[in-house]
């Protein structure tokens, strides 16, 4: 069955005669850091935040439980017994449940189960990494972050994932899934159609956050970062799993020279490598902490001025840039930076 992106004069009319039933199309705990249609999760390692309802797994199954039509995912990895059983269960009841993921992960025995139930899964095909960890349902609904389906992600690393009811994004998102799935193009740097990039849209307003949305390796994703902090005038706050950026490292240090406050965690995994910007960052003069998660800080967030953030699956490095697929959401929310400083300032104490 071909795949078909969902006719956009359709989608303000499911939208509108679904309004009602917007909780179930776009399930999120009352907890949830919220911004009107957008919803944030945080994972909180340890036993007591397994499976709360603000934990991004739970959110997700129940995400998928809502799907009444289609859910088309890009997943670094489908390890988690819970959302598999969710995708299949989706799938039983007549949703359209398609999947993109990493090769390297492809053989692990969630996918392979999935497959033998007849859910079509396309592995990606590029030197890089399909590092993506994104859905789109029905539609309306935007699920992304840093938080692969796997149980270590939800139970044992910090993660954060972000959901957002709306057609226009969701309809970005879609067509980037569509290039992976129906096109098998992976670590694309240039457009499959020479036009296609002249009609391209990367920005959306939702109630009152605007949304930009890009995608690495196409859209050279850390010059963008450099230029959101090149206008930071007050604060800089990022969470890195990894950060071996020269240009985003340099920009933040020309900021804190020229007086905005910047601080940040690092992953202590590679933190100490020839390549991580951490002691570069230190040496300067700037707050840096090495995190204190026995397993992983897996977080890739900026917040600038305690207003835009900047949130994904991509990690502050070079393959991330150049070969990987990734996805970066620009967020400019004071509400949604909100929760973001509250995590971050969980983890810098």
């Amino acid at each position: 069955m071909p795949f078909r992106k969902p006719d956009p004069l359709l989608l303000p009319r499911i939208i509108i005669s679904l309004a009602a039933a917007c909780a179930v199309f776009c399930p999120g705990a009352d907890t949830a850091a919220a911004d009107g249609r957008i919803r944030v999760f945080f994972t909180s390692p340890g036993r007591d935040g397994a499976q709360t309802p603000d934990n991004p797994e739970s959110a997700l199954v129940r995400l998928i439980g809502s799907a009444r039509k289609s859910f088309y995912g890009a997943f670094y990895d489908i390890s988690s017994s819970r959302v598999a059983a969710a995708l299949d269960k989706a799938r039983r009841r007549g949703v359209d449940v398609r999947l993109v993921t990493e090769k390297d992960n492809f053989d692990n025995r969630q996918i392979s189960l999935l497959i033998r139930a007849g859910v079509p899964v396309v592995p990606d095909r590029s030197r890089g990494l399909m590092h993506n960890k994104f859905a789109v349902v029905d539609g309306v609904c935007l699920w992304t972050g840093s938080y692969n389906t796997t149980g270590n992600c939800a139970y044992r690393n910090n993660n954060n994932a972000v959901l957002i009811e709306s057609p226009e994004l969701a309809a970005i998102y879609l067509s980037e899934f569509s290039e992976m799935f129906e096109s098998k193009i992976f670590g694309n740097r240039k457009d499959a159609n020479p036009f296609e990039s002249v009609g391209k849209k990367y920005h959306v307003r939702i109630d009152d956050a605007d949304i930009n949305a890009y995608f690495s390796p196409d859209d050279n994703v850390e010059r963008i970062i450099v230029q959101r902090i090149r206008k930071a005038e007050r604060s800089i706050d990022f969470l890195a799993f990894s950060f071996t950026s020269d240009a985003i490292a340099a920009e933040m240090i020309e900021r804190h020279r020229a007086g905005v406050a910047v601080r940040g965690v690092i992953e202590k995994r590679g933190s100490r490598s020839k390549e991580s910007e951490f002691v570069k960052l230190k040496t300067e003069g700037i707050p840096v902490k090495i995190d204190r998660n026995r397993h992983a800080m897996h977080h890739k967030v900026i917040v600038i001025d305690d207003r835009l953030v900047i949130t994904g699956s991509y990690n502050f490095s070079r393959n991330a840039n150049r070969k990987n697929d990734e996805n970066v959401l620009m967020i400019a929310s004071p509400e949604v930076a909100s929760a973001y400083m509250r995590e971050f300032d969980r983890l810098y104490r």
